[in-house]
């Protein structure tokens, strides 16, 4: 097929976000055999005007998507966020173009329902929307005309390139890369949990918060590199299936992963794959146990990255979004695939 493949590609980061979805999935839906035409909507939108301002530019930007759907006229529009999307333009799509399919990719937590308004907007006109929350907050969104279906954090083995199973040495043994978000049990946990390894004599780093540096792009992967465990830790952590990237991006580079008890995530991830805690003190107590027991640790560490590596590949999670766009059968029984609605 030819998709057009609309999203915040970020080229206005240079690079510094190299390993987010859209261009996981792009690269995936390439190796499917189909062709893809990227267009990052915020950098056009700033490209549209001299004031450089995405929402002033927002409206040359939906102009610019017709004229390439007309150039290109895909069998598949997918798009990524991109709130500042007019859903006229996709009005328009579905009438000039009636064969092309529309849908939608979403990887924030369903449970911002502030941030939904435009997901709502676009409904009307979308073939199947993929979000990586799963649940009840999944299913709300389901319509008759549309398919919605839970979708993995999605890896790829040319981003996520570590083997930190297999370093004889590191810096640290334990990090956590996130930003606190001035949420006071957040900042609680974090803060506890760096005064408990720290009276445990566990080499540990945090970044992104209390003040630490930020890690972004090669700086993130060095980071990566200089560690043995990570934590996997989003805002909330009670929601049916959701977890931030920072899962794949832990896992698929071979760190020991520690995950707090998310909601169906054992369908993902077992115990043998990644570490599951109950709190900050069970937390601390299992950070100290594998700083303790290196084999054990590899051989958790190993099995998390052989797991990104072979279910959660950009490859096949777009082919498992094709297959539900296109309303074929599943070509293998998924994971995720209980959460298809």
């Amino acid at each position: 097929m030819k998709i057009l493949h609309i999203a915040n590609f970020g080229f206005n980061k240079q690079g510094a976000h190299f390993y987010c979805t859209d261009r996981k999935l792009s690269a995936g839906l390439i190796e499917n055999g189909h062709f893809v035409y990227d267009f990052s909507f915020r950098d056009m939108a700033r490209m549209g005007t001299v004031f450089k301002t995405k929402k002033l530019g927002a409206s040359w930007a939906n102009r610019e998507i017709l004229k390439i759907v007309d150039n290109i006229e895909p069998e598949l529009v997918l798009i990524g966020h991109s709130d500042l999307m007019n859903p006229n333009v996709l009005k328009q799509i579905k009438q000039q173009y009636p064969q092309t399919k529309i849908a939608f990719w979403y990887v924030d937590p369903l449970y911002l329902e502030h941030k939904l308004g435009f997901v709502h907007d676009f409904s009307p006109y979308l073939d199947a929307i993929f979000c990586t929350t799963g649940g009840a907050s999944l299913a709300k969104l389901k319509q008759p005309h549309l398919r919605v279906a839970y979708m993995p954090n999605v890896g790829h083995a040319n981003v996520e390139q570590l083997k930190q199973f297999e370093a004889s040495t590191t810096e640290q043994e334990f990090i956590f890369c996130g930003v606190v978000y001035k949420e006071p049990e957040r900042e609680k946990f974090l803060s506890d949990l760096a005064d408990t390894l720290k009276k445990y004599q566990i080499q540990h780093q945090y970044y992104s918060c209390f003040n630490q540096p930020c890690a972004y792009g090669k700086g993130y992967l060095n980071v990566l590199s200089r560690a043995r465990m990570g934590l996997n830790y989003s805002r909330k952590n009670d929601i049916t299936l959701y977890s931030s990237d920072r899962i794949v991006q832990l896992t698929g580079n071979g760190l020991l992963t520690f995950s707090p008890k998310i909601p169906g995530f054992e369908k993902l991830y077992s115990a043998q794959e990644i570490v599951y805690f109950d709190d900050q003190v069970d937390l601390a107590e299992k950070i100290r146990f594998y700083t303790e027991h290196p084999a054990e640790a590899k051989r958790i560490a190993e099995a998390g990255w052989h797991k990104t590596r072979s279910a959660f590949n950009a490859k096949r999670i777009s082919r498992f979004m094709l297959e539900i766009i296109m309303n074929q059968p599943l070509s293998e029984d998924y994971e995720w695939s209980h959460e298809v609605y």
